[in-house]
Formats: C-alpha cells, structure tokens, sequence
C-alpha cells in the first residue's frame, strides 16, 4: 500500500489513528510500548508517536507560532513520510486537557485519518507514586504538581463524544493495552 492510498479515503484504506491521552503518570506511554509489542506479535504495521516529541523546544510555543502549531507541523512532516513507506495504523500519546482542540490538528497533520480517542485516567495516590518513582531530575517536583493540575483540569471537562476512558488504577499494562487495542482496532485487530 502506497502513502497515496493510506491519505485518500475513496481509493483505499483509511488511516487508523489512536489518540491516547491523560494527565502524566497514567500510563500513556507505557501503554503505547505494550500496544506496540501486542501490535507486532500478530504482524500488524503501525508507527508509535508521542507527541511531547513534537514540541519540545525553547521557548515555547516559538515566537509567532501558536502553542499548537509547531506539533501539527512535525506530525504531518513524520506522518507524510511514514504514509509513503505504507503505514496505515498510527498511536499518538500526549496529555491533551483540551482534547476537541488537539484532534482538530491531528485531523489536519494527518489527512483522511479515523481517529480513536482513549482517554486513560488513574486516581490521585497511584499518578503520584508513578510520578515520583518516574521524575528523578529537577523538574520533579514541578511535575507532580502539573500532573496533579492536569488530573483536576480534566476532571471538571466534558470528554468529546466518542471518546472511550479507561482507568489504569490497579491493573497490568498488558491488560489495559488489550482493552484498548480492541476499543482502537476491534477484537480481530486488523
């Protein structure tokens, strides 16, 4: 499959995105991980991005540019390439407080794409034990404090419709990457 069909809906398949998001220390990135190894072992193409990669920078957001728009431009820059090699399937990670905003730029960097969105949520004592056991540098304490931040912000949002949320509280990475791998893909995960 050629990066043309993955972006244009009418002549072949279309782009199956997961946008897996949650305030830091719910375990989006630890999911993705597994996701990924889960996807690989049944020999299903994707690309994993975390989109913290996208815009980390100073100063931030760069002069000129919306606090969004340097993210849009990089995912569309790495999306492009990754379509043209056949990709079909792709994870984003990122914290995404205002969830409708974020995908409406991910929905522009990637063209054509059907997007999944899976908000992960965990309860205060367990973002905070992952938090300190993650954070060693020193930015730990500022960390803990956004995480904490982000955690209330989310919790006074309405989530978009659609949007399927999973609390990771308690539970293996295996089994929440299982649940999401069949809200994003279905049980058969093709």
């Amino acid at each position: 499959m050629g990066g043309d069909a993955a972006r244009d809906e009418s002549s072949g398949p279309v782009t199956k995105v997961l946008v897996l998001c949650g305030a830091a220390g719910v375990g989006k990135s630890t999911t993705a991980y597994e996701i990924s190894h889960q996807l690989g072992r049944a020999d299903i193409p994707h690309a994993v991005i975390d989109t913290d990669q996208l815009d980390q920078v100073h100063p931030w957001p760069p002069p000129g540019l919306a606090p969004d728009e340097l993210s849009r431009r990089n995912l569309a820059a790495v999306w492009t390439n990754l379509a043209e090699v056949g990709h079909t399937r792709l994870i984003l990670t990122g914290v995404f407080v205002t969830l409708e905003r974020e995908l409406t730029w991910i929905a522009d960097a990637v063209p054509g794409a059907d997007i999944t969105a899976v908000r992960l949520t965990a309860d205060v004592p367990t973002l905070e034990h992952r938090v300190r056991r993650r954070e060693i540098g020193s930015e730990a304490a500022g960390q803990l404090t956004r995480t904490l931040r982000q955690y209330a912000d989310l919790r006074r949002r309405p989530e978009p419709p659609g949007t399927t949320v999973i609390d990771t509280t308690g539970r293996t990475v295996v089994s929440v990457a299982a649940e999401v791998v069949g809200v994003w893909l279905g049980g058969g995960g093709a």
